[in-house]
């Protein structure tokens, strides 16, 4: 599918994705920016390209701008794309939002609470500054199911490690994923810092308010953000309407929408978009996309873009959404009724 739209998209599939796709909005995803460029993060010169052609050939809108439009008219606007930041990184003050600023440019960050009051860093932060302290595994280690071979560690491995590393963090009750992570550094015989490592640095809230009144949307990411498939309902509860309580002591009383931590089908329960509703957020997003697109508002799906600009077109386009519809996709299945 790829390799077909790399050939037909210069060639006016994008354009024909756009007009099929005119009433289906397209939210897009970002998490980290920086310069000069890390792969899988977005570059300012890149993301300064992709606004500029947002605002050229769409309607562009935060998600709650979008979700009031919904409720004002009934129906969706045409043309519309949502640019959307996930957890409250500072690299989106530094990088991204003066060019937001400069081109007149909505979007909504989703801010983790805990986080933005500097009571944590967010987990598989831990992990990468775990790997990143190594050049060697000095012996096997045994945490549970988890092993970790002995042996140097270069790009690939680290990298791989980490996934492996990630992956079973996520499969654990969020307690459990705590517990591994300390018992991760202290079998590598690391000490975590005190404070929140540079690299890895919060907004803080005079930054989200001096953002929000210029037109930046500060929307709900939980409070720890755990993931959300591993909690009891009641910690369900206390991560979305804590975070909501938060958002709204810091900031004001604003309509926000919000975003499930991880946001994959594994860290959903039926019981999340009765609750995000319960909270009073307008809408909230997942972190994949299906054949589904924005049919749920408490499960609208997205569409992942960085500096990858084949993946920047064909997300925005509505080329990477007609594939799921052709194919079908359904990453998530029945019980989610919250609308």
């Amino acid at each position: 599918m790829s390799r077909s739209i790399r050939k037909l998209g210069p060639l006016g599939g994008y354009q024909f994705a756009r007009q099929i796709c005119r009433n289906q909005p397209r939210i897009l995803m970002y998490h980290r920016f920086s310069d000069p460029p890390v792969k899988g993060w977005a570059s300012p010169e890149c993301f300064e390209q992709q606004v500029r052609h947002i605002r050229k050939r769409y309607n562009p809108y935060s998600l709650v701008g979008l979700m009031k439009y919904h409720r004002e008219h009934g129906r969706m606007p045409s043309h519309a794309v949502v640019i959307t930041v996930d957890d409250g990184y500072r690299d989106f003050y530094e990088y991204a939002f003066p060019i937001l600023q400069r081109l007149g440019m909505p979007a909504t960050l989703f801010a983790t609470t805990g986080f933005i009051d500097r009571q944590l860093w967010l987990w598989p932060d831990k992990i990468t500054w775990i790997l990143g302290q190594l050049s060697h595994i000095n012996q096997n280690l045994t945490i549970g199911p988890f092993t970790v071979n002995e042996g140097a560690l270069n790009d690939e491995s680290r990298n791989e490690l980490w996934k492996r590393s990630i992956a079973y963090a996520l499969s654990l009750p969020d307690e459990e994923k705590h517990e591994f992570i300390s018992a991760l550094a202290d079998e590598l015989g690391l000490i975590f810092p005190d404070g929140i490592p540079e690299s890895f640095a919060p907004l803080s809230w005079d930054e989200l308010k001096k953002m929000q009144e210029a037109g930046i949307e500060i929307g709900g990411h939980t409070v720890t953000h755990p993931s959300l498939g591993q909690v009891t309902e009641s910690q369900a509860r206390d991560e979305i309407f804590g975070c909501r309580d938060a958002l709204n002591q810091h900031l004001g009383r604003q309509d926000r929408t919000f975003c499930y931590p991880n946001g994959q089908p594994s860290d959903f329960q039926y019981f999340l978009p009765e609750l995000v509703r319960e909270a009073g957020f307008l809408g909230a997003v997942t972190a994949f996309p299906d054949a589904q697109g924005i049919s749920n508002r408490y499960l609208m799906r997205r569409h992942a873009s960085g500096d990858n600009m084949f993946q920047f077109h064909k997300a925005v386009s509505g080329f990477e959404l007609l594939g799921h519809c052709v194919k079908g996709d359904r990453k998530l299945g029945l019980g989610y009724s919250a609308t």
